[in-house]
């Protein structure tokens, strides 16, 4: 007899997937980032250049932000309101952080 999967089992292995998957993608633009990117802004006249390495930066600090906020969201969604308060006030820093670092090149 086939073993039945539990539906909410599903939604776990496909959230943890697509967490995953928000891991790999952060890692992998992080790394074109940093080895690509200098050699890109080099190549590139400095306008292409500066603008592909900041939608780069971006991409990766919103998918880094997406694989860590997930998980965060589960641990603190059991916990009291103090502990849910200080994951959107830490989420809207981070946020208003790389917003901030890509307007002003920081």
């Amino acid at each position: 007899m086939a073993k039945k999967t539990n539906n909410n089992e599903q939604k776990k292995t496909s959230r943890w997937r697509f967490v995953d998957l928000l891991a790999f993608a952060a890692l992998a633009a992080s790394a074109v980032l940093l080895l690509v990117g200098p050699l890109l802004g080099f190549l590139l006249d400095n306008q292409v250049g500066h603008a592909l390495l900041n939608a780069l930066n971006i991409i990766a600090q919103y998918c880094l932000l997406a694989a860590i906020a997930i998980p965060a969201w589960y641990f603190v969604r059991g916990k009291r309101k103090v502990w849910k308060v200080i994951y959107f006030i830490v989420l809207l820093v981070y946020i208003a952080g790389t917003i901030l670092g890509v307007a002003l090149g920081i």
